[in-house]
């Protein structure tokens, strides 16, 4: 019997988003995830955009960015592709983003979060959807990660009077 596929917002209104996942959905094939040989970006040509794939390494638990979308790294003003998530300069970011890969990790499924967070003095809105692969079926060692984000915003802070 397959699995069923986990729990996913019906509130969900990104086509390219929604494609992605029932991409991946179809090629877990049975299995809790597909692996990375399963996958073919050409499958997803419309999300490339905003897809970034990260590997996993453990012993020590480490994540590379083997591929960081495009509009991510424009909204970051430097690229991360063949980088390690420790080499992200803002130590606030590297945070957000390594307790994100974290959070998929122990949940054993897709990792699917909407939202604004504040990172060093700029708020960011992001739609992101993180796909486990497993080259085994069970251990995962990447991410396919599909993130939506807008440019961030400077948050002003309020003027006192002195």
């Amino acid at each position: 019997m397959a699995d069923q596929p986990p729990p996913f917002p019906e509130a969900v209104k990104d086509q390219a988003l929604l494609r992605l996942y029932r991409y991946w959905d179809e090629r877990r094939a049975g299995r809790p995830f597909p692996a990375r040989k399963d996958i073919d970006p050409v499958d997803f040509a419309y999300a490339l955009g905003r897809v970034s794939i990260i590997e996993v390494e453990y012993d020590p638990l480490r994540f590379r960015c083997r591929l960081v979308s495009t509009q991510l790294t424009e909204h970051l003003g430097y690229e991360m592709t063949g980088k390690y998530l420790d080499e992200i300069p803002e130590r606030s970011m590297r945070e957000f983003v390594r307790d994100s890969y974290e959070r998929a990790l122990e949940r054993r499924a897709l990792l699917y979060e909407t939202g604004t967070v504040l990172i060093e003095r700029f708020e960011w809105w992001h739609e992101t959807l993180m796909l486990p692969l497993a080259s085994d079926g069970n251990k995962i060692d990447m991410l396919l990660t599909y993130r939506n984000t807008m440019p961030p915003a400077a948050v002003v802070a309020p003027h006192r009077p002195g």
